[in-house]
C-alpha cells in the first residue's frame, strides 16, 4: 500500500565480517509515499587485528526526511559503536553473543524541536533477547533532560524513565 520510488544505494568494500569492510547506504531521489529520503548511512567493521571480539561502527551523517506534502523536516546524525564482549567463541552458535553499544544521536526538525540521545552508560543487547537488557541513555527534549535505564541486565521488556526527579516504569516494544 505504499509507493516507492528513486533508488537506495549500497556499496560493500567487503564482507561485514572481515576487519576493515564496510557497507555505505545512499539514497537517490529516494521517496516513500510523499516523504523524501537522504543522508549517508555506514557500517564498517574496525575489528583489531587478531581481536578475538567483533568491533563496528554505526553512522548516519545528514539523514533527513522530508514531507513534501507539508514541507516539514527532521535531520540527524548518529555515531554508534558496538562491541562484542562475549560468545565470539561460538561462531555457529550466536545465541550466547553479547553486545555493548556506545555512542549517541541528534535529531533537529522544522518545528524547532531538537532531541539528543547520548549513551551514558553502555546499552547491553544479547542475541538471545529481543529487548537491551541493560544501560542509561540521556535523552533531551527542547531542555528537557530525562534519563533511560534499562535494568540490571535481566531479559525482559521493561524500562524506567526518570524526569524532573519522577521515576515511570516503561514497557518496551
Amino acid at each position: 500500500g505504499h509507493v516507492r520510488k528513486g533508488k537506495i544505494i549500497i556499496v560493500y568494500t567487503g564482507r561485514l565480517h572481515r576487519p576493515g569492510s564496510s557497507a555505505v547506504t545512499s539514497f537517490e531521489n529516494f521517496y516513500i509515499d510523499q516523504f523524501r529520503i537522504e543522508g549517508e548511512h555506514t557500517v564498517k567493521n574496525i575489528t583489531a587485528p587478531g581481536s578475538n571480539f567483533r568491533v563496528f561502527t554505526r553512522q548516519t551523517v545528514n539523514g533527513k526526511i522530508t514531507n513534501t506534502e507539508k514541507g516539514t523536516w527532521c535531520t540527524w546524525n548518529v555515531f554508534h559503536t558496538i562491541k562484542q564482549v562475549e560468545g565470539n567463541g561460538t561462531p555457529f552458535f550466536p545465541r550466547d553473543d553479547v553486545f555493548s553499544i556506545t555512542g549517541a544521536k541528534k535529531v533537529e526538525c522544522s518545528n524547532g524541536k531538537t532531541r539528543t540521545a547520548e549513551i551514558v552508560e553502555p546499552l547491553i543487547r544479547q542475541f538471545g533477547c529481543a529487548w537491551i537488557v541493560k544501560g542509561t541513555v540521556k535523552l533531551t527534549l527542547n531542555g528537557t533532560v530525562g534519563i533511560l535505564d534499562f535494568g540490571d541486565g535481566t531479559c525482559d521488556k521493561t524500562a524506567t524513565i526518570t524526569v524532573n526527579g519522577q521515576t515511570r516504569t516503561i514497557s518496551l516494544r
